[in-house]
């Protein structure tokens, strides 16, 4: 039974700890958006005539 407590245990470490590295990328992220310029939108392609 405490091997199974201690496994709980650290599986809520471990995704505690993925979390926070999710979380700095999604941050680290958003910031890297906000600071790239906008993308330019693409220009609509021409039908040829026949």
């Amino acid at each position: 039974m405490a091997d199974a407590e201690k496994q709980a245990v650290d599986v809520r470490k471990n995704m505690a700890r993925l979390r926070e590295l999710r979380e700095a990328k999604e941050a680290a992220d958003a910031t890297l958006q906000a600071s790239s310029p906008a993308p330019v939108p693409a220009k609509g392609r021409k039908k040829l005539p026949r």
